[in-house]
């Protein structure tokens, strides 16, 4: 007796789908429960701070760029840029600070660089604090703050590593 000639293109396919059928499970190497990955929070953080985070046309604000984080005690020496909506706020001054560093800002419409120094580290964390009267309540959102320089009591420069916050955040007394 002789047989069909379908049964070895049977075979075959039922070969090849067993085939591809072991090949889809032994892909499949996910695995069943989610993993949890946690986010590293940055060493360092800048951020501006407000005193009054909802202020009203006409009021005074300060407005503080704070250091937070594990390395924020290192930092010896900064120089910023805030900038700011010269048609929602005005300008009034530098909050003189009494950590003991020396600060210099240099204040021009809608701009202020500063630069400071601490030869013992911003311990507090805030590198400068500035006065403004509130035009329009919705300028304090655009705020912007850059850090040029940031460099650590051992002379490190820091500012590739420092994570600027984008949005002010409200000051907590």
């Amino acid at each position: 007796m002789t047989t069909p000639t379908f049964l070895p293109s049977i075979d075959r396919a039922l070969h090849g789908c067993l085939v591809a059928a072991v090949m889809v499970v032994a892909a499949c190497t996910e695995p069943r429960t989610p993993q949890r990955t946690t986010v590293a929070s940055p060493a360092l953080e800048a951020r501006l701070e407000l005193s009054d985070s909802l202020p009203r046309a006409g009021s005074e604000i300060t407005v503080r760029v704070l250091l937070r984080g594990d390395a924020a005690a290192k930092i010896a020496s900064f120089t910023e840029r805030l900038s700011y909506d010269t048609a929602g706020l005005r300008y009034v001054d530098e909050v003189a600070l009494t950590d003991g560093a020396t600060r210099v800002s240099n204040p021009a419409p809608g701009l202020i660089r500063s630069a400071g120094m601490h030869a013992g580290g911003f311990t507090n964390g805030v590198l400068a604090e500035y006065k403004f009267v509130v035009v329009d309540p919705a300028a304090v959102r655009r705020l912007s703050l850059v850090l040029d320089e940031l460099h650590e009591l051992n002379h490190t420069d820091a500012s590739k590593s420092v994570h600027v916050a984008q949005n002010p955040a409200m000051r907590i007394p």
